[in-house]
């Protein structure tokens, strides 16, 4: 939750705002907003929604209203998004990679609330004081949390909430799934690091 003092709008939020990213940083690392590129089919047939009890939640605690605008960041194919838009509210979808993005317009495509804006998560570019939520759907533990919290704190205006959700998978329920688990820590060499428990301990 971030508690700001300003009454701004954010203007013609129509505007397409772009950022040019590179696949290979000067590093010599890949570029995080592309490594989804070439799952964007997967994830629209194989990735589960979320659960519609989640906008009665953000109400009750939060105060979400019809008139609340989202900036929902990491929107990928759009669908934490729809649940907002299917309760009314205007949505700023954020999504840095093409192919993720197109797919979440085309997903979106009958929702007139609904804006597709090119932009990371750490630079966002929209107005100061413009949103009343941000929302981040298996996504934030993408993020460069030093600077996303500067970003986020930019954008909201009071009273403002950071809502974080993801899909949550059973792994020591049953012997495959414990197999499972194990051979994700053994083959994947990033499982570990990119774990979403970890990233929101801090």
């Amino acid at each position: 939750m971030s508690l700001l003092e300003s009454n701004s709008n954010c203007g013609d939020i129509r505007s397409v705002y772009t950022v040019n990213t590179d696949l290979i940083s000067s590093s010599g690392t890949i570029d995080l907003t592309q490594r989804f590129s070439n799952r964007v089919a997967d994830s629209v047939k194989y990735r589960p929604s979320y659960p519609t009890a989640i906008i009665d939640l953000i109400a009750a605690e939060c105060g979400l209203t019809r008139d609340s605008i989202v900036a929902d960041v990491g929107s990928g194919t759009g669908l934490l998004a729809e649940l907002f838009l299917k309760a009314g509210n205007q949505v700023l979808g954020i999504e840095p990679n093409r192919e993720m993005r197109e797919a979440g317009e085309q997903w979106l495509r009958g929702y007139d609330r609904f804006v597709s804006i090119e932009a990371t998560a750490e630079a966002i570019t929209l107005p100061d004081h413009c949103v009343d939520f941000v929302t981040a759907g298996q996504s934030f533990h993408w993020f460069d949390r030093a600077r996303v919290g500067v970003e986020f704190a930019r954008m909201l205006r009071s009273p403002g909430w950071l809502v974080l959700v993801w899909n949550e998978r059973r792994v020591d329920s049953t012997p495959f799934l414990r197999a499972y688990e194990q051979l994700l820590h053994t083959y994947s060499t990033e499982y570990a690091q990119v774990d979403h428990k970890l990233s929101i301990k801090t």
